[in-house]
């Protein structure tokens, strides 16, 4: 990263000056007209950049202090800042807060940045809390405020709160020096495309302001580990039951896992039309979370239309809903419907048609709960979903470019089963389908990932639409 091999010889000379930490009133960030208040490494000021507009185009970097190298730098600790950013779709851009001589600070995305099969977007405390969904249509301007206050650091996008996060004694980083709380100045570090900046502007706080102070413990965490390795940490299979959207997005902030929300929608289900999906949409509409649907029953296709399914962000369903061999409906997780009158080895072969079909008919992105058996079948789990039966259902998948759910809740499927999609080249997708609020942390997803090698680019990543 060119931010991290060139500033650091600059900002070592440096002498580090306080701000007045009694400061209250907003003060404008914006460069004046000599552009004397902003320093620019490698290259001069961009001929666009003006005291109304901070623009950085490529690869460019600006550092907020006095030009003269040898002068101090100012000095932020607790400040809510504020600014409008407007990015071409082609950017890849950022804010750096915190920044001093032998440490970085954290990062702010202000355009997006390319992942493995997908995008870590605006509004991101990058490889800390990362957004994946863009809440940004491009070439329009948005409002960002980044606040700190001891540990807690917040991002807002338009009025939306996007990271809220508390950084532990202990933090967790791969990078020494990297995503730490100290003091320091601001940085605008362009890698790619056109950002343009305007009323940038700080408030500082008290020196003693403090925040949120429920830190989680790093030293064990799966999720910032992973998210600093670039890989996708997305449970895109979550429920409202047993808490309500607030709630889940708190939870949602406070883990660094994102959300996907998906309504249950289908005959006898919460969601039974088009006109209940766009009541939900609507009420999800400035949620900082994928909108999944999940069709119930095989009707499902034809009870919502095909453009109702297309304003969710991707789809996906299971096969524990069909009709049996006699004719009766048949819920797999529901004990009292599984009837099994006829050799346990025929009705298994009638639970691998039932899924084939399911994955080849249906227009879903995603086959969640997968292999899934009913409880009078679970003993003997292993000798009925043999390597053949697998390959089947593995087949289907590969065929029609359908995600394989690694389902947290019923620890499901096994790695041999994860190991073989993987080598059929099946996207995989970590959900929990929480009954409730007790969803957990995808511990066993976590597990499947170092026991299976999966890798970001092995991961379903939902389509910004």
């Amino acid at each position: 990263m060119k931010l991290l091999k060139t500033l650091i010889l600059i900002l070592t000379t440096a002498v580090i000056a306080a701000c007045d930490p009694g400061t209250s009133e907003w003060t404008s960030l914006m460069p004046d007209a000599e552009l004397s208040n902003w320093r620019v490494v490698d290259e001069q000021p961009h001929p666009k950049t003006t005291s109304e507009e901070i623009v950085v185009e490529g690869n460019e970097v600006m550092l907020y202090g006095p030009a003269d190298i040898q002068a101090a730098l100012p000095v932020f600790s607790n400040f809510i800042l504020s600014a409008r950013v407007l990015t071409s779709p082609d950017a890849a851009s950022s804010l750096w807060i915190h920044h001093g001589g032998d440490w970085y600070g954290y990062e702010v995305a202000l355009g997006d940045r390319r992942l493995d099969g997908g995008r870590l977007q605006r509004g991101s405390l990058v490889n800390v809390r990362n957004i994946y969904k863009n809440m940004v249509k491009d070439g329009e301007w948005f409002d960002l405020t980044v606040t700190v206050r001891g540990k807690q650091i917040t991002v807002e996008i338009d009025g939306i709160l996007l990271v809220d996060y508390v950084e532990p004694e202990k933090p967790f980083r791969l990078l020494k020096g990297m995503s730490t709380l100290k003091t320091g100045t601001f940085v605008i570090d362009s890698y790619e495309g056109t950002t343009r900046i305007r009323d940038l502007k700080v408030q500082t706080l008290p020196d003693d302001a403090q925040g949120r102070t429920d830190a989680l413990d790093e030293t064990s965490d799966p999720v910032i580990e992973l998210s600093q390795n670039g890989f996708p940490v997305i449970d895109n299979h979550v429920h409202l039951k047993g808490w309500n959207l607030e709630q889940a997005m708190a939870n949602s902030r406070r883990t660094g896992i994102f959300y996907a929300i998906a309504p249950n929608c289908g005959i006898g289900f919460p969601i039974t039309d088009d006109a209940g999906v766009d009541a939900f949409l609507d009420t999800t509409r400035n949620v900082a979370a994928f909108r999944a649907m999940q069709g119930e029953g095989r009707e499902w296709p034809t009870t919502f239309s095909g453009a109702t399914r297309e304003k969710f962000d991707f789809v996906f369903t299971d096969a524990m809903t069909f009709t049996d061999h006699a004719g009766r409906r048949t819920r797999l997780w529901i004990d009292e419907e599984v009837v099994i009158d006829i050799p346990v080895q025929q009705y298994m072969d009638q639970i691998v048609d039932r899924a084939v079909d399911v994955i080849s008919s249906e227009p879903i992105d995603v086959y969640v709960n997968p292999f899934f058996l009913p409880t009078a079948m679970m003993g003997d789990y292993d000798a009925l979903w043999t390597e053949e039966r697998a390959a089947r259902v593995i087949e289907a998948l590969a065929a029609n470019g359908v995600a394989l759910e690694i389902n947290a809740r019923y620890r499901i499927p096994n790695a041999r089963t994860i190991k073989a999609a993987m080598q059929a080249g099946v996207k995989l997708s970590f959900g929990t389908n929480n009954a409730d609020a007790n969803i957990g942390a995808l511990e066993y997803c976590f597990e499947m990932v170092k026991e299976c090698g999966i890798t970001p680019a092995h991961m379903f990543f939902p389509p910004n639409k």
